[in-house]
């Protein structure tokens, strides 16, 4: 996590604890109040952290054990904020309960499982950049030659023939084509 986005989190926890504190003003003094800024503030500053977390690649966990997750760290979160009406100065960690959100959201959005990665064998790769280039046009010839032309175009990767590149091109050309007149 970049400085940055730590400032950022530590700015949004400040404010949700502040408008926490405002909600919960309203409820009368005492265990309800307390309760009800922990549980305001932890909500809040979650609802923020999983809208600006970075999501990996992966499946986040299925939604009933998401569910099960968030109450037990609410859960958490209440009894640590009822203990500190017994242990004398543990009145004052309740202010920092709701970072508890962070490992919440590490927990919930973890990811469980990785993604499959197609690989294209590099000989079915030159298959269909052969059948591309067999079915290419005069028209495409022509195309290729002003494209070559341009001088904005992107520079060839080091190692690639012309041949490979235009193969490439072709199979670009060729999707394009599909993607602008579907079948119907």
């Amino acid at each position: 996590m970049d400085l940055l986005q730590v400032g950022r989190n530590a700015v949004a926890f400040v404010f949700c604890a502040l408008l926490g504190t405002i909600i919960a003003s309203f409820l009368p003094e005492g265990a309800w109040f307390t309760s009800a800024y922990m549980l305001i503030t932890c909500h809040l500053f979650f609802g923020w952290l999983v809208m600006t977390k970075e999501h990996e690649t992966g499946l986040p966990l299925p939604i009933g054990p998401t569910i099960l997750t968030h109450l037990v760290f609410l859960a958490l979160v209440v009894c640590l904020g009822t203990v500190g009406r017994h242990i004398p100065f543990f009145v004052w960690i309740r202010y920092f309960i709701p970072v508890l959100a962070f490992l919440e959201v590490k927990w919930i959005l973890r990811s469980t499982k990785k993604m499959k990665e197609v690989e294209v064998s590099s000989e079915n790769a030159a298959r269909i950049a052969a059948a591309v280039a067999a079915a290419a046009t005069i028209d495409d010839y022509q195309e290729w030659l002003r494209y070559l032309a341009r001088p904005d175009r992107p520079p060839r990767r080091p190692g690639m023939t012309v041949e490979e590149e235009y193969k490439q091109w072709l199979v670009a050309r060729a999707k394009n084509r599909l993607a602008a007149h579907p079948r119907r």
